[in-house]
């Protein structure tokens, strides 16, 4: 028992000898490996250091882009003042054509189009009197009973040179004065003046096509900017989508492209002299011109019983003036244009009507020739004038 405690005493501790060597003590090569991490770990350190640095850098060069592009946009939204800008700012694509562009350039908007192809009159005009329930001079039925229509479904044709005169011109002399005539000196306006009777008829009963953005409530219009853009006829309009949250439409308008004045001579006793006195009558109407079958240029207009349809009856004569204004050109003959119109009534055409607008005065209608004398004025309400033009002056 003793013999056998010894020896396996004796082979622990050999076994312990053994075990703890110095061979057994070596760490060189975890050492190595540590050596090796560490090294790793500052190469690590100093990448890390220059990616913040340059993610540093990045985030600032990011923040100066956002500013310039902040920059650049309220720019750009400066720069907006058509609606075809603002559509395209939607991602809605298209471009501006004017409604007034010659037709074998662009074709006229198809809703003018139409409605000049129709007897359809309100279509394009309207009343914007205090009751535009009766239009469009109260209740006197259709446009056709005081208006002739305007539209010639023919094509136009090449009216010529404005300044080949129609009619005789009158001779200018610095020292004439010609009320006949209506010559006053030299005609500084000669070269602007409309002397060919197709042109200045072509002038005259022309318009300009334009659309404007018209508020309504009724559910046909666009409350958003991306709406108006889809909306029919879009490429005629110029003027910015008002975008207030309202309701618009896009609304066809046609105006006269000049003013058309009416010329004649109030004649009166003075209350206190009693002696006849003689002023100007100046007015505004829309008359038109054409060419009849007779060979004769005819101004025609209806209007009410005013001192320019009394003097023209009485007086039998009238001066006329169509005048266009640009105010955004140099040379003054270029920026008054028009002519001036010599004529005479024509009472065989011309119509004296009641106060309806539309019952023509016994013995005063139209094709009855009748004279100054017999007209009752207690009985006349509208005047159906029409002039016969004999002749075309120029301006000034």
């Amino acid at each position: 028992m003793k013999k056998t405690f010894k020896l396996s005493v004796l082979c622990i501790a050999m076994l312990g000898l053994t075990a703890c060597s110095d061979d057994d003590t070596d760490t060189s090569g975890l050492e190595n490996q540590i050596e090796q991490l560490e090294a790793q770990n500052a190469e690590l350190n100093t990448k890390n250091t220059e990616l913040t640095a340059a993610n540093d850098s990045l985030v600032e060069d990011n923040a100066n882009l956002v500013t310039k592009a902040d920059e650049l946009q309220t720019k750009a939204v400066g720069y907006i003042s058509t609606f075809a800008h603002q559509c395209a700012e939607e991602g809605v694509n298209f471009d501006y054509i004017d409604p007034n562009a010659p037709a074998d350039e662009e074709p006229l908007v198809a809703a003018f189009a139409s409605a000049m192809a129709s007897d359809d009159c309100m279509s394009c005009h309207n009343y914007e009197g205090s009751d535009p329930a009766n239009v469009p001079h109260g209740d006197y039925g259709t446009c056709s009973n005081c208006h002739d229509n305007p539209h010639d479904e023919t094509p136009p044709v090449d009216p010529g040179d404005p300044q080949d005169p129609t009619f005789p011109q009158p001779e200018p002399d610095d020292t004439l004065v010609d009320g006949k005539t209506g010559a006053s000196g030299s005609f500084y306006y000669g070269t602007g003046s409309f002397l060919n009777a197709d042109y200045l008829a072509q002038r005259l009963n022309g318009s300009i096509y334009n659309y404007e953005w018209k508020e309504v409530s009724d559910g046909s219009g666009a409350k958003t900017l991306k709406t108006a853009c889809g909306l029919q006829n879009r490429e005629y309009m110029a003027d910015m989508f008002p975008n207030d949250g309202k309701e618009y439409q896009l609304s066809a308008i046609k105006n006269q492209m000049g003013a058309k004045l009416v010329t004649t001579v109030n004649k009166f006793t003075d209350d206190e002299t009693a002696e006849m006195v003689e002023t100007p009558n100046v007015a505004i109407f829309g008359y038109g011109m054409k060419l009849e079958d007779d060979g004769n240029y005819y101004v025609s207009m209806s209007i009410g019983k005013n001192n320019t349809c009394y003097n023209a009856v009485t007086e039998g004569e009238t001066r006329l003036a169509y005048y266009e204004y640009s105010p955004m050109l140099s040379a003054k003959f270029e920026r008054n244009m028009g002519a001036r119109i010599l004529g005479t009534i024509d009472y065989e055409r011309t119509a004296l009507k009641g106060f309806d607008w539309v019952t023509e005065v016994p013995g005063l209608g139209a094709g009855e020739d009748f004279t100054p004398s017999d007209v009752d004025w207690t009985k006349v309400g509208a005047c159906s004038l029409v002039i016969k033009v004999d002749g075309i002056i120029p301006l000034g």
